[in-house]
């Protein structure tokens, strides 16, 4: 059974992936903190970044965040729900299949899994 953003922040989409991020921008570092249930009953990834949410600066802070964590070319990663909110949507360019088994990993090293 496919993931959804019922059970997990990956969800498989025709051209790859869709994950679930809650952002908090202006903070100490740039990380990954963990996962944390969304309002809806889901569950996000929530990340963290130094710079504001000012111009697309946090957003593209993230993106390169996620590309260098899950070790993706950058290209491959775009916001596509929430460019000006703290809940967004990432799409994860590539093959579903790959991309669900590589990022389940990285994100079950994640705490609050």
């Amino acid at each position: 059974m496919p993931r959804t953003f019922c059970d997990g922040p990956l969800a498989p989409t025709r051209s790859g992936l869709s994950v679930a991020i809650r952002l908090s921008p202006r903070a100490r570092s740039d990380r990954l903190l963990g996962i944390i249930a969304t309002a809806n009953g889901g569950r996000a990834v929530k990340a963290s970044v130094t710079l504001p949410a000012q111009n697309g600066q946090a957003n593209e802070a993230l993106l390169q965040l996620l590309a260098r964590a899950w070790r993706l070319p950058r290209r491959d990663l775009s916001i596509v729900v929430g460019a000006a909110s703290r809940n967004k949507i990432v799409h994860v360019a590539g093959d579903p299949d790959e991309l669900i088994a590589k990022l389940s990993r990285e994100i079950a090293s994640l705490p609050g899994r």
